[in-house]
């Protein structure tokens, strides 16, 4: 039987016959549903030329179990259309299967093709294919760093793990890749402090902070994968090992984007009053919503950096220097790059200070590169753009990360981290939460200050456990409790007066023999613990009467005080 080649076929017709092997199989799921959309494949023929394959969801259960990754078959009946978007490979058609495609597998025949295949994209065509969805790339390069698995909220508001890595590709530039749930856990931490060659399949180029990848359904990640592109790689960098590193997670970007636009919320004199000694081992990331009132003036929109510590290089005769790596890139090989440096005045109805956006946060606002701005500007490079300058009279909310000058000299610039559009019903909200806030503290405070001020003594007649417990008040609040005590006493030395005339009103018409009744005893007593007068209560209480009497004790001598009615004697009567 003869076999067309894969780069033979066409969009019209379906009658040929292909011998294939399958190189790759996933599932394709919809991001925003998590629903399955159908079975993808990468075909290659014994000519080397592939082919991107698709069965739909309605024919899955068809052919599902006669196809598996690694082996090889003869494929007849099948469509050939033009691939639109997601193509893994650069072929622009692919095939797709039919009710009446014939699926026959060919034994022994796997070790005729090669096992893997891949378009590894350079970083001009990683720039040239960002945030477009028609063709993924894939990429090889040394792992540099790597963070832990963290938990990301996605648009149907369900968790799942992420993994960000970052790696060196061929050209030496650092590229930042996000692996999406099952893939976030094929790298171990074992990687780390061992140099390793990463192979990233099938990922989409997007524009956050710089430029980065993502992992989609169709992502194959290999580690150390034996093909001359890994051995190559490791020649290149044999006089420096790259060793990967384990990057810190950075809090402020967990949670929802909602989440992130209020984290940890300050006004701009907030902001700017925050101090710490040792800011090593703090978090100090913020956000403050505020206005750009202008760009700062002799400030360069724009600098040159270089490649290996992203800092400034100055000019010195015709030649950059990096004083940080104490070298001059050019001559050391190394390459420079033209970065973003836009500094702002920014204020809010506390005040004002200064920002300043640097590469990534800029390309990402903007949407272009700085050299595609200095090429619109005709070598007047010491222009402002006009893109920039309608910057100034924007309202955003700005993510800052405190550095040490920030927190211990006072430094009013603050590199910005992230910007956010405001969302108005949110920004109110925010507002009538944090109102309800403040008012709930004060309700709280006054609460827990009514109840320190209705404290009651405990008698002396208590356990010591009890008295030593209300001993460790402070002096304040003894004095406040020995005011208010001296007020209950004196009200109730002319309560008693009252109380005393009218037991004896009472007691004429007791019977004589009073021990016939029969009553019951209590008694309380109040010692005021910073006197050496100890002030005692005795209140008798009798079923027909009540008789109190106030006794006063200073040392081992007791007087007994009887109440009198002093009014005057007409007024008795």
């Amino acid at each position: 039987m003869a076999y067309k080649n894969l780069s033979d076929l066409t969009t019209s017709g379906q009658t040929w016959n292909i011998k294939v092997k399958v190189i790759r199989m996933w599932d394709s799921i919809n991001p925003s549903t998590d629903e399955l959309i159908s079975i993808d494949m990468i075909l290659m023929d014994d000519q080397g030329d592939t082919m991107h394959a698709t069965i739909w969801k309605n024919m899955i259960d068809t052919y599902k179990s006669k196809i598996n990754e690694g082996s090889v078959y003869v494929f007849s009946n099948f469509k050939v259309v033009q691939s639109t978007k997601y193509r893994p490979i650069s072929n622009e058609n692919k095939i797709t299967f039919a009710y009446n495609t014939k699926v026959k597998e060919v034994k022994g025949a796997s070790d005729d093709f090669s096992d893997y295949y891949f378009e590894f994209a350079t970083k001009y065509t990683l720039e040239e294919r960002k945030e477009k969805d028609k063709q993924c790339s894939d990429v090889i390069g040394l792992l540099t760093h790597m963070k832990p698995i963290e938990s990301k909220i996605t648009k149907r508001n369900t968790a799942t793990d992420i993994r960000e890595i970052k790696i060196m590709i061929p050209e030496g530039d650092k590229i930042r890749i996000t692996l999406w749930g099952r893939l976030a856990h094929h790298l171990s931490d074992d990687v780390i402090g061992h140099q390793t060659v990463v192979i990233v399949t099938s990922t989409m180029v997007q524009i956050f902070y710089g430029l980065s990848l993502k992992s989609t359904s169709a992502t194959r990640l290999y580690t150390n994968l034996d093909i001359p592109e890994t051995s190559e790689l490791l020649r290149s960098h044999s006089t420096e090992e790259i060793i990967p590193q384990m990057m810190e997670i950075d809090k402020s970007t967990q949670g929802t984007m909602e989440e992130q636009m209020f984290y940890r919320r300050r006004t701009i004199q907030e902001l700017t009053a925050i101090r710490h000694d040792n800011p090593i081992d703090q978090d100090f990331v913020f956000t403050t919503i505020a206005t750009i009132d202008r760009l700062e003036e002799n400030i360069q929109w724009w600098y040159m950096s270089c490649d290996v510590c992203n800092k400034i290089c100055t000019k010195e005769s015709d030649s950059y220097y990096c004083t940080y790596c104490n070298k001059y890139p050019e001559l050391t090989l190394i390459k420079l790059d033209i970065r973003y440096r836009i500094r702002l005045q920014i204020s809010d109805h506390t005040a004002t200070t200064s920002c300043t956006l640097f590469d990534e946060e800029a390309k990402r606002m903007l949407n272009t590169s700085v050299s595609m701005l200095l090429d619109s500007l005709d070598g007047k490079s010491q222009e402002v753009p006009k893109v920039i300058q309608q910057l100034c009279g924007r309202r955003l909310i700005f993510r800052f990360k405190l550095n040490n000058k920030n927190l211990t000299l006072g430094m009013q610039n603050y590199a910005v981290k992230k910007t956010f559009v405001p969302d108005d019903k949110l920004e109110m909200q925010y507002l009538v939460d944090k109102e309800e806030e403040v008012q709930n503290n004060k309700c709280q405070t006054d609460k827990s200050t009514v109840e320190l001020v209705r404290v009651k003594e405990e008698p002396q007649d208590k356990s010591h456990g009890k008295e030593q417990q209300y001993k460790k008040l402070s002096t304040s609040v003894n004095a406040r409790k020995r005011r208010r005590r001296s007020i209950v006493v004196s009200d109730g030395s002319e309560d008693e007066g009252s109380e005393n005339s009218q037991s004896k009103t009472a007691e004429k018409a007791l019977p004589k023999n009073k021990k016939s009744v029969n009553g019951k005893y209590k008694k309380s007593q109040l010692e005021d613990e910073d006197s050496d007068v100890g002030y005692t209560r005795e209140i008798t209480s009798v079923t027909a009467t009540r008789r109190m009497t106030r006794s006063i004790s200073n040392g081992a001598k007791t007087d007994a005080v009887k109440c009198k009615d002093k009014r005057p004697k007409r007024e008795r009567k």
